[in-house]
């Protein structure tokens, strides 16, 4: 019973991400560990936890993958730990919608970000996202984690 509200809850999860991200430009760790909590308490309360096996390994080969892109520096730590603890969420059968989710986000709202950061911006704004040269990685993650999760 518990488990069918997992999503709305890491629904909750990536919208709060999304909106610390832009304010000030870091994720806290305490929600990044919060996709975990969700993974477990929904094997914890499912019927069948063993279910859940390849929803595990996505989770793993995401976040190394993940730390691929920390280490070359295309992605922060706190980015990586959302964005793993998202894919542990995801229906194994959604995973494609996901990465389409995330990528579309990267080539259009990214080019978005930038022009109104042009138009708009300056730096002494209080939004990290129009004061500095940033791009918030949990905008692409939300959009991944919302369309894998959501998506009939």
């Amino acid at each position: 019973m518990i488990a069918q509200y997992i999503p709305y809850a890491m629904a909750a999860v990536l919208i709060l991400a999304l909106c610390i991200d832009i304010r000030t430009a870091r994720m806290p760790n305490w929600l990044t560990l919060l996709p975990v909590v969700l993974f477990i308490v929904q094997i914890a309360t499912s019927g069948d936890p063993s279910a859940y096996g390849w929803q595990l390994a996505q989770g793993a080969i995401v976040f190394v993958l993940g730390i691929g892109l920390f280490a070359v520096g295309g992605m922060g730590a706190g980015a990586v730990k959302l964005l793993a603890g998202t894919a542990l969420l995801i229906p194994t059968s959604n995973g494609w919608i996901a990465v389409v989710g995330f990528l579309g986000a990267v080539f259009v709202l990214f080019p978005i970000i930038i022009w109104t950061r042009k138009a708009i911006g300056s730096e002494d704004s209080k939004w990290a996202i129009l004061a500095r040269q940033i791009l918030p990685m949990s905008l692409p993650i939300a959009a991944a984690g919302l369309l894998g999760m959501f998506y009939a």
